[in-house]
């Protein structure tokens, strides 16, 4: 199946088309690791992926929200099978703040930091509430007023989600690699071809269902659950009005389907990888990563994923 048809196949099928499995759990959980099996194959075999301990990718991430564009350099750390990091330095035009941002996963523990350069200020909101500052999104409280400590709870929390589902979500993509529980959850059809479809449930993040082609036994797409961010970006000396905040702090947190899909393939040290990531929410692209480089068995040490001056 080429690119082409593949990403039609996958835009045509809405999720509920998904056929549900009947078979008991264990011939479930065995269908799956058949379908793994053979996509690790497609990838370039399990004895390759095997050897795959770590990785650095770059590349360069293009956002869409509403009618701004945000780009940004980006460089993710790996270092299975527990430790993860994203390094994203953000420039927003001319007279906006040049944000650099860090986040992590160390084993059980969850770190993120930033710095803020050259003046003005990003404000985003996570699922409890607008948060000031540029090391983003989702911030507690909000400008004029400290979070309580309700709202400091349930942000560490989504924060702990986001990036362990991050982590577990990357390990799959590249390496079909995983420690969650999977099982077969049925077939996507569409008039280009079908697609078998994994679940799986990392512990701390969202479930994930993972479609491969049944012809070529690629991975295509991934989808999982998720809070749609929103954002206000202020020049420097300005602020979000009253009404803005009030807005955002008023409005639930929208809960949405992201689309996760993988294309360009490129073979690297006998490894199949996608050099092309987009996500979407209802069709509409939110998101693309655009992979420079891949440094499989990157010299990564434990101490590189802890975070300075801890």
């Amino acid at each position: 199946m080429t690119h082409a048809k593949s990403l039609a196949l996958l835009l045509l099928v809405p999720l509920t088309a998904i056929a549900p499995v009947r078979a008991a759990a264990p011939q479930a959980d065995a269908k799956a690791e058949e379908v793994l099996n053979a996509a690790r194959t497609a990838l370039g075999g399990g004895a390759a992926l095997a050897k795959v301990q770590s990785a650095t990718v770059t590349g360069s991430t293009r956002r869409i929200m509403g009618e701004r564009e945000l780009s940004s350099d980006v460089t993710l750390d790996i270092l299975l099978p527990d430790k993860f990091k994203r390094t994203e330095e953000m420039s927003f035009g001319q007279g906006g703040p040049s944000v650099t941002r860090v986040s992590a996963v160390n084993g059980s523990e969850v770190w993120d930091d930033g710095t803020n350069r050259g003046g003005g200020a990003i404000f985003m909101r996570g699922p409890n509430g607008p948060g000031a500052g540029a090391a983003g999104p989702g911030g507690p409280g909000g400008p004029g007023r400290e979070p309580t400590e309700e709202e400091r709870a349930r942000f560490k929390q989504f924060q702990e989600r986001r990036m362990k589902g991050e982590r577990a979500r990357y390990s799959l993509i590249w390496f079909l690699k995983t420690d969650a529980p999977v099982t077969y959850a049925g077939v996507a059809e569409a008039p280009d071809g079908k697609a078998d479809v994994l679940e799986f449930k990392p512990e701390g993040a969202s479930p994930m269902k993972l479609f491969i082609d049944q012809q070529s036994h690629q991975p295509l797409m991934l989808t999982y659950e998720g809070v749609l961010p929103r954002m206000i970006m202020r020049r420097q000396g300005e602020r979000p009005t009253p009404e803005e905040i009030e807005k955002m702090r008023k409005e639930p947190p929208q809960q949405v389907t992201f689309e996760v899909h993988f294309s360009e393939y490129k073979k690297v040290d006998g490894v199949l990888l996608p050099h092309l990531i987009s996500q979407s929410v209802n069709g509409n692209v939110s998101e693309e990563f655009t992979i420079e480089k891949y440094k499989l068995n990157s010299p990564l040490k434990a101490a590189d994923f802890e975070k300075k001056g801890s």
